[in-house]
């Protein structure tokens, strides 16, 4: 049942990155296209200023979206130290259950009882303060990805009262 809920996830992940990899690419590719037809105008209540600010609102989804996939990123590089640590400390665990002559798998060395124990207090530490670690990063990432959606859904909202105010000058001018 482990095995199936490490392939479930690995599919979650991998579906969750191809998700934000295409979001940024896709706010990166409506700001690049936008930007290339922006000309300044005074600031006024006008289609040109809406047009700024939604820029302005899709330049920072796109930055908060980099920094969500750096922090997804930051998560899994974590998360496969602390696997690392865990599966030591099973080494380390079983060494101590059976006291006889042990064998360390990293030097093929033999490792004392009290080496074992502080391998143990080491990797139990480590793993602790990681899983701390993953919890702030993840809870970072979870507030980048409602950031990011929020500028974006602000910027495409300024986007779309741009073209109303460019109709209303158009209906106004008939």
């Amino acid at each position: 049942m482990a095995k199936d809920s490490l392939e479930a996830w690995k599919i979650w992940k991998q579906a969750q990155q191809k998700y934000d990899y295409f979001i940024v690419g896709l706010t990166t590719a409506l700001l690049a296209y936008l930007g290339g037809s922006f000309s300044p105008e005074p600031f006024a209540f006008s289609q040109n200023t809406f047009e700024l600010i939604s820029l302005t609102f899709l330049l920072a989804s796109v930055v908060t979206g980099i920094l969500k996939l750096e922090s997804d990123l930051s998560v899994q590089s974590t998360n496969l130290r602390k696997v690392e640590a865990q599966e030591q400390l099973d080494v380390v665990n079983k060494i101590l259950n059976f006291p006889s002559r042990s064998i360390d798998l990293d030097t093929g060395m033999e490792i004392s009882l009290t080496e074992a124990k502080e391998r143990q207090n080491i990797l139990q530490e480590f793993i602790s303060k990681a899983g701390k670690g993953l919890n702030k990063v993840g809870k970072k990432s979870e507030r980048l990805f409602i950031t990011r959606n929020i500028f974006l859904l602000l910027g495409l909202l300024c986007l779309i009262i741009s073209k109303f105010i460019s109709l209303c000058v158009v209906y106004q001018n008939v």
